[in-house]
This record gives structure tokens, sequence and C-alpha cells, in this order.
């Protein structure tokens, strides 16, 4: 069925070798539902899933993929007992944002009336530098005042971490605020929840109700894998080419002992797939695409490559003709909305996406300043620099190997984590509703591909235009 889509089906065609037909739209591309399961019996409400890299997925991206209604999967190039605590810091964080909007006591009431414009708020709390609330401020009394904002400071209504999202909201509407300041056990300034955060959707949890989280593992790490299991909600497994006779025996044998599913991975043909199903008593779900990411020299190095898209079709086959219901996270190559949703055509139900998520402020690279432009710095866990951490060696194979198999380099910065999941989920219903799709199911069904030449995507793309012009 999906292999039968893509134009000359035995090619290994890429995202940039086919367009979306146009289809029939039947609704408005803002009531597309992109709700999914990452892995069996975990649902996620966007279909983005941020890469196991040490350059891109630490507590706080996880933490802000969850809260927009993806999720994050921690990587492993750390001891075990560092990737289980920051798994559990994601499961204790809160389920809703945290933003740190504060004005000093002593500020004039003009700055403060300037931070709540800008943020679009109609009251800050005032917090001294120790962390204690002195009050807040609220727009309506800084429009007509002048002098220090402790002059004109409101009691203020704080609450505790612990104080669910509904109690939140009813304290919220009751005060008539906006925003309410939370505090620690002792009475120390944390952070601001506002009410927009509160409602504006519906993070990932998991079945413990907290944020949900994914852990990547090595196949032979069978003692890291059950200690994972006891916090993250499910466990990716993390090698290169898991179509590896080694690979299937040590999987076969974790599921069996670990407390959460597997997703397998990375496989890129109908025959790894099949392997992986008939062998693994029992998989939560398939990573596919082999040495499609950006930072990914595989196919340069040893000529071996599964282009993502080639290779969705192919294991969504696989899952098909056995008669499963298994969760493909079509992971590398991923670089617009558009490329997702040629994901989703050729059968795949999330997307995995490093890159994108290098580029975010929650990333773990600082922003770095190059003239008037900021970056962040982005490798491959096969590159010389991951490789020095040592403990991921084993995804490429590279104890046994003396070569890199990833690059290193900046990539400009994006924004926040909620910049970037707008920015997809905007155009995957776009694209979805160009091709007649209102959920990722019937994109399966209805998901057409058409070959297009190197001159049919310069057309397809932007072009004929100077964007860099000066004045006079």
């Amino acid at each position: 069925m999906f292999r039968d889509k893509l134009p000359l089906s035995n090619a290994s065609l890429t995202f940039r070798d086919v367009v979306l037909v146009p289809g029939r739209a039947v609704d408005e591309p803002a009531k597309v539902d992109l709700s999914t399961f990452v892995a069996r019996g975990i649902p996620i409400r966007v279909p983005l899933v941020s890469s196991p890299m040490d350059t891109v997925t630490e507590r706080d991206l996880a933490v802000a993929m969850a809260r927009e209604g993806g999720v994050g999967v921690i990587h492993r190039n750390m001891t075990a007992e560092s990737e289980v605590a920051m798994v559990r810091s994601v499961k204790e964080s809160p389920r809703y944002s945290l933003q740190y909007i504060k004005v000093a006591p002593e500020a004039p009431v003009g700055e403060a009336l300037a931070m709540m414009t800008a943020a679009n708020l109609d009251s800050i709390p005032i917090v001294a530098d120790d962390g204690s609330i002195f009050g807040i401020i609220n727009r309506s009394s800084a429009i007509s005042a002048s002098g220090r904002v402790i002059d004109v400071a409101s009691k203020p209504v704080v609450a505790p971490p612990s104080l669910g999202e509904e109690a939140i909201i009813k304290l919220m509407r009751e005060k008539g605020l906006d925003v309410i300041p939370m505090v620690d056990s002792e009475g120390h300034y944390i952070g601001s929840v506002t009410y927009y955060d509160l409602t504006r959707g519906h993070p990932s949890l998991g079945k413990d109700g907290n944020l949900l989280v994914g852990a990547a593992v090595s196949p032979f790490d069978l003692e890291r894998a059950k200690k994972l299991s006891k916090h993250a909600d499910f466990l990716v497994i993390d090698v290169a080419h898991a179509d590896n006779e080694n690979v299937i025996s040590a999987v076969a044998r974790m599921v069996k002992e670990v407390d959460v599913g597997v997703v397998f991975g990375n496989v890129g043909t109908y025959k790894g797939a099949v392997d992986a199903i008939t062998r693994i008593d029992y998989l939560a779900g398939l990573r596919v695409g082999i040495a499609s990411g950006s930072i990914c020299s595989t196919g340069v190095v040893t000529g071996a490559a599964a282009p993502t898209l080639w290779a969705t079709a192919q294991v969504a086959d696989a899952v098909l003709d056995s008669g499963a219901s298994i969760p493909i996270i079509a992971d590398g190559g991923i670089r617009e909305p558009g490329d997702a949703v040629k994901a989703f055509a050729a059968g795949a139900w999330s997307v995995m996406m490093g890159r994108a998520f290098a580029q975010a402020l929650e990333s773990p690279s600082p922003v770095i300043r190059v003239g008037s432009h900021k970056y962040k710095y982005y490798r491959g866990m096969g590159s010389e620099g991951a490789r020095e951490a040592r403990f991921s060696l084993d995804r490429y194979g590279l104890k046994a190997k003396n070569v890199a198999e990833g690059v290193e380099g900046l990539v400009p910065y994006r924004g926040t984590v909620r910049d970037i999941v707008n920015y997809f989920v905007g155009g995957m219903q776009a694209a979805m509703g160009y091709i007649g799709a209102m959920n990722i199911r019937e994109a399966w069904e209805k998901g057409a591909f058409s070959l297009v030449t190197s001159l049919g995507w310069s057309e397809v793309a932007p072009h004929d235009l100077f964007t860099d012009v000066e004045g006079d």
C-alpha cells in the first residue's frame, strides 16, 4: 500500500524528491486533528518528538515538549544515574509552564507598565533580590501612577506548585487575575503561571499524571533500561542500524524485563521491520530512517542509507502486512512541516526531529552570537565531539570503528520550543488541508505523491526575488 504510493517505488526517494498531490479539502485547516500515538498506549496531542541527542534533548527541552503536547526523548550520552535523574526531574516539573516575569520594588512604575505591555499581562509580581514577594502591581494602578512600583503595590495572591491547574484557574477567576506568582515552601518566588498557559491546551501526560517523557537506551545496557523503566514512560532503543542479530536478541530479552514499552530502531527496510516484529514479542513502536539527519555522515562515509520517506513506506507496509498496530516514528530529514505530512502519507504516526529542536532556547547549548546573528551548537551522536563522552559509542558500533559517522556545527537560533511547535503545527495543518485529510489516519489513506524534478523543485520553492537589496 504505502510503497506503491511512491513514484519509482524501488528508488530510495527523499522528501525533496516528491510533492504531495492536492486533494479535495473538506474543512478548514485549523480543524485538523494532529493527535496520535508515539508508542502503543501513549497518546500525544502534537505528532512531534525531539531526538535523543546531547545537544537537543535534556531536562528543559523535554519539559517544554511535553507542555506543548509533544514529547522529548532524553539522550543517553551520560551515566545511567544522570539519565535517571534527568527523567525524574522532568516528571517532577509542573505540567504548566512558568514565566519568570517580575519587577524590583524600587523600579519605576513606567518600567512595570512596559513589562506588562510586552508580556500582554494585566499584572506582574514585585519581587526582591532574595525572592521575597512584596506585592503585585496592576495595569490599572500603573497607568495613573508615578514613582516606585512598591508605592502602588497590591496584596499578592500566591500559590504553591502543588496546587492543581483547576484550583489555580478558579483562584484566578475569583480574584480577577491573569497571572499568579508561584512560591516554594519558604515563600520565595519561583515563577509565574498565566491564565493563557493554563487554558491554551493539554500537555502530554503519562499514566502517572505527570509530564510525558521517553528515555534512550543501548540495547546492550539492560541494567540502565531497568532503572529508567521505573521512571520514564517509554524507552527508545538508540542504535543507527537495528537490523542486527545481536541488537534484536538483546531487545527481545529487554522487553520481557522492563516495566514500560520499548520503541525499536532505527530500521530502514521492509525486511528489517519484519525481523523485529517476528523476533520481538512486543514492540511499543518502531523508529525509522537511516542516515537522513542533517548532521549524520553515515551515508557519505559508508555508502549505506535508508532515506526516511522511503524507509517509512517500507516499514509501514511491513507493519500493515503483519496485522499489528505499531506506531511508526519517522526519524531524520524533517526540515519543514510539509516533510512531516509527507511522512504521515507514507505511513508514519509521528516525526522525530533533532536539528529543529537544537535551534530552540531550551536545548542544552547556550545561544551563541556571531555578529548580529544568533546560533546554537548542534552535533551528531556519531561525531568526534559526541564520541569523546563515550557513553553512546555503541550507537554506531563505534567501539569497533575508528571513523566518525557524524558532524558538528552551528544552526540558526529559532526561539522557544513553543515558537517552533506552533510553526510546525500550523504548517502541518495547512498541508493536511491541501490533501483533504482531517487527521493522520486520513493522511495514510488520502496522501499521494508526485515525482518532482530539480527544475520543478526550484519552481515550487520561492524564486526570482531579490531579498538582500541595500537602499541608496
